[in-house]
């Protein structure tokens, strides 16, 4: 047999047992798939929504939140001066409105307070105004109620008086019970004028 026909033959059987070299495909396919999903997995954390918590907005300010309670002689003194308002009447009060700011009111939030002080000091009280105004020429204006003792302990009036050369006047005073209501004590002295004042509760006119 020819020498290169031998080596041909050789060949051919070389071939034929060890087969050609080729890759593998699987290893490749997973290589992309792998690199696929890695590449899927970072958008899906890219693109994902991050939530953090944090304390309420308002925290601070229910923890800061005091609740406060009405003062009973707060409370009280609000109710007389509303007695003391409505019983002038709109018609009198226009005429007098800076000396009740600066003048009746005032003192009648002293005498109110140091009545409660005298009568109760540290005590607790209960106690009511019983509104007692009347329209017309009376001086009631209201009453101050024990609700324990169910006694009334003072009485506020409010007289007008004419006083010779002078005019009309409008005196504000209370009285006690622990005298039987004889004394006034005086809180307050207004100046009308000299023409006789509208009656007491007068609304003005239109």
């Amino acid at each position: 047999m020819k020498l290169w026909l031998k080596r041909f033959f050789v060949l051919i059987v070389t071939i034929m047992s060890l087969g050609f070299y080729v890759p593998p495909l699987n290893l490749e396919i997973n290589a992309d798939t792998n690199g696929n999903e890695t590449e899927s997995e970072k958008k899906s954390l890219d693109n994902s929504t991050t939530y953090i918590y944090e304390p309420s907005i308002y925290l601070d300010e229910v923890e800061s939140y005091q609740i406060t309670e009405t003062d009973p002689v707060d409370e009280l003194i609000e109710q007389a001066k509303e007695q003391m308002i409505q019983k002038l009447g709109p018609k009198i009060h226009e005429q007098i409105e800076d000396d009740v700011k600066e003048q009746v009111i005032p003192n009648l939030e002293l005498v109110v307070a140091n009545l409660i002080d005298t009568k109760y000091a540290d005590q607790d009280f209960n106690l009511s105004i019983i509104e007692n105004k009347v329209s017309g020429y009376g001086e009631k204006i209201f009453d101050l109620y024990d609700e324990d003792s169910e006694e009334i302990i003072a009485k506020f009036h409010v007289r007008r008086e004419n006083r010779p050369l002078d005019g009309y006047w409008f005196n504000f005073h209370y009285h006690l019970a622990q005298d039987q209501f004889e004394t006034h004590y005086e809180f307050a002295d207004v100046y009308w004028s000299k023409d006789t004042p509208p009656k007491w509760m007068s609304k003005k006119l239109d």
